[in-house]
């Protein structure tokens, strides 16, 4: 009997999930965007689209970021839902996966609604609606596409098939030149086939409700799709009983129009069993931990989704597979490729996917130069150095760092020896060309609002101006620890490999570096650690301007061993102080008695409050190192509440989050938000 329940363990772990029967109403925690899985997905032509249910005023639809949203609405006699708060009984998610949605609703009493949306491929969407009906009036069901964004180009209603076909423009990005990718084409040609021919059809100039009134007041709708147009819509007459009706949704380059038809067809086919168990497969490979609730365990696994949903396969230059900053929506920036910075988030994807996170990584190995540089941003078809005065800019050096928190959980020396050898050429690299006057200390150099990562409101930083390089003057307190770091961890990988000589000579180096930062950056009067200028070597510039301004990084000694146990007991009275950085959800970039504070989250790229994951992950990681096991805990839980107060209210993952408020304008699903799934995962594992 034993042997038969060992035998039949696996099958029942992929039988049932903590991401099926959730029963989640539009109130709960729920990341809602779906895209296709990284080995199905296509840098060109790629659609990911996020699933609203959750505002009473709009449909149940599935938007896009420019290409517009799909939604069904339901009409019984002369009842008619679109709208969330049409609904008899409103939208409940009962299966979320990466890429796979299952949503139950009822528009009308004893009129029960299965809906479920698949992202099979970048170009191809798959919406299955299954209506169970035990009335007798008439019921019909809509399909409507609409575009706030940019007006639909050249619709056609297709007679023979029953579907649809338009046209729009995919928008250009600044600081993302598509127009120099050879293979690139702005122009989008779709398809949208239903799995029956519709019983009416109707398209719209403008986009607005007037098309739900016609959908509710008429039983067939105008009959004409065709030219330029705001929206469009198809019903489907219902029968009593059991009805299901798939929608296929393809989308292609201009001059690739004959795929449309027979790609459509073959996901009107698909059997979605068969993603539903790789989705399950795929969350079994995550640890599970002790959670403290059903929220953190969400938060758990959908901050591990959102790291590997990033993710293309091979192309370009690249031989593994690379990471964007987001697919959905597309940001300009950030879908040039990968930097160190958001890499951090590979310590998070390892513990469900260690083969992409190495992967991953080994495509910095690919494109590293023979000196030991590497580019501030690397991608499939892009390499960006960001020159200044003939410097090349470099990104923030978590790289060997990262490299080896992945080693410890895969264990893999083949990848450890690559990274070794990689890492050790970037170290010396930056070591050599990162100390201009040649004293020990470090200083951001190229373009370093960008090199430094935090580039924009940095209370330092404005002293000096707006000049890329200005901020060079001063030796380094956060790039300096971020390399102690490194040498540390390629120290590890030394004596890992057998390497002793290397090991002794790394930890020698570190060493002195960090006697230096504690010589000269560590302020006694203040109890904090600051930059000094690299030519007063005090912490005043020659003009006597103050660089005491207590920024997060004043804790990154604490992340890299290098203060001592009095030190770090001195920086947790700041730590802890509600006035300066013991903030409602986390620790602020800047303390908040600094003049120069704001906690509001306003745009892209403040550091002079808002709270960031990469530099909380540091700080929590800090806190780890010296003991404080209870104030970590309290800071993953003041991390937790700012993360899940933005699931509830707009079901996405932020860039940025704001210490004190939960008001946000900010860029969506950022990948580096993955890292408070490690920052669970420490906390919660098995020690």
């Amino acid at each position: 009997m034993r042997r038969i329940l060992f035998l039949l363990l696996p099958v029942l772990l992929l039988a049932t999930s903590p991401m099926e029967n959730l029963h989640c109403s539009s109130f709960c925690p729920l990341y809602t965007t779906y895209i296709a899985a990284p080995e199905r997905s296509d840098y060109f032509v790629d659609e990911g689209y996020h699933f609203v249910y959750y505002l009473d005023n709009k449909p149940v639809s599935l938007s896009t970021d420019t290409s517009g949203e799909i939604f069904p609405g339901f009409r019984l006699g002369k009842l008619f839902a679109v709208k969330v708060k049409d609904f008899y009984k409103k939208p409940v998610v009962d299966i979320s996966y990466p890429d796979f949605l299952q949503v139950k609703m009822e528009p009308f009493p004893g009129v029960k609604v299965k809906m479920r949306f698949f992202v099979w491929t970048s170009r191809t969407g798959l919406l299955e609606i299954n209506v169970r009906s035990s009335e007798r009036k008439e019921l019909l069901l809509y399909i409507f596409y609409g575009n706030e964004y940019q007006r639909i180009k050249r619709a056609k209603y297709l007679n023979k098939e029953g579907g649809v076909t338009f046209y729009y423009i995919q928008p250009e990005k600044t600081w993302f030149q598509q127009k120099t990718l050879r293979g690139f084409v702005p122009e989008r040609a779709n398809l949208l086939l239903p799995s029956v021919k519709p019983f009416s059809w109707g398209g719209y100039f403008i986009y607005d409700e007037r098309i739900f009134s016609e959908a509710s007041s008429y039983n067939f709708l105008n009959g004409s799709i065709d030219g330029e147009l705001g929206a469009f819509a198809l019903s489907f007459k219902l029968h009593p009983g059991n009805n299901t009706i798939r929608i296929a949704r393809v989308t292609v380059q201009k001059g690739q129009e004959e795929e449309l038809l027979p790609t459509a067809k073959k996901a009107l086919a698909l059997k979605l069993k068969r993603y539903i168990r790789e989705n399950r497969r795929l969350l079994s490979k995550a640890p599970v931990l002790r959670f403290k609730n059903r929220d953190e365990r969400l938060l758990y696994i959908q901050a591990l989704y959102l790291a590997r949903q990033q993710f293309y396969p091979p192309t370009g230059q690249f031989p593994y597979s690379y990471y964007v900053f987001s697919r959905e929506p597309t940001w300009s920036w950030g879908h040039e490729g990968q930097v160190f910075h958001e890499s951090l988030s590979m310590q998070s994807l390892v513990l469900m996917d260690p083969q992409l996170a190495m992967n991953s990584q080994k495509n910095f190995m690919k494109v590293q130069q023979s000196d030991g540089y590497l580019p501030y941003r690397v991608g499939a078809f892009f390499t960006r150095t960001f020159p200044v005065k003939g410097r090349k800019t470099t990104s923030a050096p978590f790289y060997s760092w990262t490299n080896w928190e992945i080693y410890r959980i895969t264990k893999d020396k083949g990848f450890l020896r690559k990274a070794y050898r990689s890492g050790k050429a970037f170290a010396e690299y930056i070591l050599k060309t990162r100390d201009t006057n040649k004293n020990g200390l470090l200083e951001w150099g190229g373009h370093v609002w960008l090199e430094c990562v935090r580039d924009g409101y940095n209370a330092v930083w404005e002293i000096f101006g707006k000049q890329p390089d200005a901020p060079g003057q001063v030796e380094a307190l956060d790039l300096s620890s971020m390399m102690v770091m490194e040498m540390r961890s390629l120290e590890k990988m030394a004596r890992e490999l057998g390497l002793k000589r290397d090991a002794a000579r790394w930890k020698s180096r570190a060493s002195r570096l960090s006697y230096l930062i504690n010589k000269y950056m560590w302020d006694p009067e203040t109890g904090f650690y600051y930059h000094v200028h690299k030519n007063t070597m005090t912490f005043k510039t020659p003009d006597g301007k103050s660089l005491r301004r207590k920024e997060i990084i004043g804790f990154l000694p604490m992340w890299a061993g290098i203060a001592s146990k009095r030190k770090a007991k001195r920086l947790m009275k700041h730590l802890l102080n509600p006035a300066e950085f013991w903030r409602r959800y986390g620790v602020p970039t800047l303390s908040a008695d600094d003049p120069y504070y704001n906690p509001a989250v306003l745009s892209c790229c403040r550091w002079n409050g808002p709270v960031w994951l990469t530099w909380e992950f540091l700080v929590f990681k800090g806190l780890l190192n010296y003991g404080y096991i209870r104030e970590a805990e309290q800071l993953l839980e003041r991390l937790e509440d700012a993360m899940l107060i933005q699931l509830r209210k707009n079901h996405r993952f932020m860039e940025s989050y704001s210490p004190d408020y939960t008001v946000l304008y900010s860029p969506k699903n950022y990948i580096w938000d993955t890292l408070i799934a490690r920052m669970i995962y420490d906390m919660r594992r098995e020690k």
